[in-house]
């Protein structure tokens, strides 16, 4: 025989270590955050290098390929998450036992969203910089 592992505390790890896994995430939000609100009052007090612009410039197209490519993600996983949904209410016997693993989905689809709503912001920022910088370029 040997040691079987319970299928809900597999489902309660990977739900853990997604939970993990997004405060990670929402760490390295913060930090990049800060670095673009550094660049902002950095442009407050007009001492950008070319090389701040050339970082927005470059990180502002980088997070709209990436804001695209998540949501291009989501719009393909949300029927998956449905149909993992389904599934799992019909073939488990109970509501109860169903609801367990649900968690797991439910987390992921979480993640996702939270991941679409930092790369939006970082996008919308580093894009407003950059049309900032543009519009200081015309008026010289």
């Amino acid at each position: 025989m040997g040691f079987q592992l319970p299928f809900e505390i597999i489902s309660n790890i990977a739900s853990i270590g997604l939970i993990i896994f997004l405060f990670y995430r929402y760490f390295q939000y913060k930090k990049k955050l800060d670095v673009i609100k550094g660049l902002d009052n950095i442009k407050e007090e007009n001492k950008l290098t070319s090389e701040d612009i050339e970082f927005i410039k470059t990180n502002e197209k980088e997070y709209k390929e990436k804001l695209i490519k998540t949501e291009y993600n989501i719009k393909v996983a949300t029927p998956a998450f449905i149909f993992i949904a389904g599934a799992l209410l019909i073939l488990l016997p109970t509501l109860q036992e169903a609801m367990i693993h649900l968690n797991v989905v439910v987390v992921a689809f979480i993640f996702m969203q939270i991941d679409k709503l930092h790369k939006k912001n970082l996008h919308g920022f580093l894009y407003q910089l950059k049309q900032d910088i543009k519009k200081e370029e015309e008026s010289n």
